[in-house]
């Protein structure tokens, strides 16, 4: 007979927590470690002496083999495995979390951490040691920026290139920025009078010669100083999505949901009103069902409002996923024509729900710049196709191969462009896509030599599609939050901030925005000042007792 025991099923044995040691802990037991190993008289085993000293013998070797670092000298490497370079690292590490993490930037910053780390006692922390300290290390920023792209310039071929243009204002004067859009290389930051054609073709047009390039695309909101700069240049002109989406939300969300809210507030009332009349009447009373007449009136208003700014907010985002040179739902080209039919559904959908709501004349004129804003990218989009089939025909490939460079080598290497910037819902819908592509390119009957090099030139292809200067409006941000903690950022300081960008900042494949833009590599940054700038020296040891200072004035006097 089977028993049945009350007991759910156990595990055999039961896990214990992990340990978590510090570092000044773990060097005391390493160090006791290795002394009792030394002794002569020392008979027992290493593992059992790690259980002597309440360490597993795995724990004991692996602690015993961290610190062989090819980075970091032997020496560096002794000092931290000690009890007092771990209580050193500890107090350093802890320094800089706390600056970073709670403190203020800048030289005071720097000062905590030298105060708050000890370091103080080695290193100069006064304002004016540091201040200098500071400026010779922007100035030896700067000359490292300019030293890199004479080099990296000569070696680069001169080609033509897509760059986001835009201005940040902080106090009277704007700061023109502009971003090479594939690589984020900053080709120019500078704090100028005006933001006229003229003053953008005196400050970029010679940052564009030296670095051996010029512009082939600009990329921005429709700023008429921007527009006239890109038609001096040469440059296709390219209407940014954002601002054209933002036009149509200034015109309509507000209005549309001020006219919901009101009808809310009206459906509360006539609620109200209808509970007032039953307690007062009665249900089936004629004041009852005028007021229950009313309620449904308002209710109906309300959820036509509802409806409304759905399909508003619905048309502005498809106006989004429209404006791609591929069809997201089939991955096929979507020619120019096929662009704006559908342009002008989702445009006839709002200008029919503002009718509906009867916005204000401002409103119209705001969907009626949206609008050119919209014609000009379907003109941008008739330009790009034309360049796309130029680039195709320098190929020279073959029927059938310009067949499967149209549908799968083009599709798939823009999906993969744009793959990062998906939201999660969005690589969900793409994924099926995605895959069918790729399945696509390894059955075909082509050698892989040729399927590498093909996908290498539709990536190029692909990024001379743009739509976007999104890189240009973070950089933005960006400088708003550091001039916000300086206070000013002068000529020299802009500077260094746009060289530490360009030769240190890395993205997850670990380049640099230089390395992208030039396609070579380049010195580290880090490096070069760290062998190059004179940190401060040991602080003098200064007399401030006022008693021996009044001694000494008095033997003087005297003398």
């Amino acid at each position: 007979m089977n028993t049945v025991s009350a007991n759910g099923p156990q595990n055999a044995t039961t896990k214990n927590g992990k340990i978590h040691r510090a570092q000044p802990a773990i060097a005391r037991k390493v160090i006791a470690f290795q002394e009792l190993i030394n002794l002569q008289r020392w008979k027992k085993s290493a593992r059992e002496t790690a259980s002597i000293l309440e360490v597993p013998n795995s724990t004991m070797q692996s602690w015993r083999s961290k610190g062989n670092s090819s980075k970091v000298s032997p020496e560096l490497t002794e000092f931290f495995s000690t009890v007092p370079g771990s209580i050193f690292l500890q107090r350093l590490v802890m320094s800089a979390h706390q600056v970073i993490h709670f403190g203020c930037g800048g030289i005071r910053g720097l000062q905590e951490f030298l105060e708050l780390s000890l370091l103080d006692q080695f290193v100069a922390s006064s304002e004016g040691a540091l201040q200098a300290f500071s400026v010779r290390g922007e100035e030896r920023i700067v000359a490292f920026g300019k030293k890199q792209e004479q080099e990296l310039a000569e070696k680069m071929r001169h080609r033509k290139i897509t760059g986001a243009l835009d201005e940040m204002y902080r106090g009277r004067h704007p700061c023109l920025v502009a971003i090479e859009v594939v690589s984020g290389f900053i080709l120019l930051e500078k704090f100028t009078e005006d933001r006229t054609k003229a003053t953008w073709s005196k400050e970029l047009t010679p940052r564009l010669n030296e670095l051996n390039v010029e512009l082939g695309q600009v990329v921005s909101d429709l700023c008429g100083g921007i527009r006239s700069y890109a038609n001096e240049a040469g440059a296709k002109h390219i209407p940014e999505l954002f601002h054209a989406q933002h036009e149509i939300s200034k015109a309509t969300s507000a209005p549309l949901a001020a006219q919901e809210r009101e009808f809310e507030n009206a459906l509360a009332e006539a609620s109200e009103k209808l509970k007032r009349a039953e307690e007062k009447h009665g249900q089936g009373s004629k004041q009852a069902r005028e007021a229950k007449i009313s309620q449904n009136c308002r209710r109906i208003g309300l959820e036509w409002r509802k409806e409304r700014r759905q399909k508003v907010k619905t048309a502005k985002k498809e106006l989004g996923k429209t404006h791609h040179p591929i069809d997201l739902r089939t991955g096929k080209l979507q020619s120019a024509e096929i662009i704006k039919t559908r342009f002008d559904e989702q445009f006839k959908v709002i200008e029919a729900c503002a009718q509906e709501a009867e916005l204000s004349k401002s409103c119209e004129k705001r969907l009626e710049k949206a609008r050119r804003a919209f014609d000009a990218i379907v003109e941008y989009v008739t330009f790009f196709f034309i360049t796309y089939a130029a680039f195709l025909s320098r190929l020279d490939l073959e029927k059938d191969q310009e067949r499967f460079f149209n549908e799968v080598i083009f599709p798939l290497s823009y999906l993969k462009i744009i793959w990062r910037r998906l939201q999660r819902k969005e690589k969900e819908e793409l994924k099926l896509l995605r895959k069918a592509l790729e399945d696509r390119l390894r059955d075909a009957p082509y050698l892989e030599e040729f399927k590498n090099q093909w996908l290498k030139t539709g990536q190029e292809c692909a990024e001379i599609f743009q739509r976007s200067s999104s890189c240009v409006e973070g950089r933005n941000g960006m400088l708003s939050l550091y001039y916000h903690r300086f206070h000013r950022l002068n000529i020299r300081s802009l500077k260094a901030l746009s060289i530490v960008h360009n030769f240190h900042t890395r993205r997850l494949d670990n380049t640099t925005a230089a390395e992208r833009f030039f396609g070579s590599k380049h010195e580290d940054l880090f490096e070069s000042m760290v062998a190059n700038v004179r940190i401060p020296g040991r602080p003098q040891n200064q007399n401030h007792d006022l008693k021996k200072r009044q001694i000494s004035w008095e033997k003087r006097r005297a003398a």
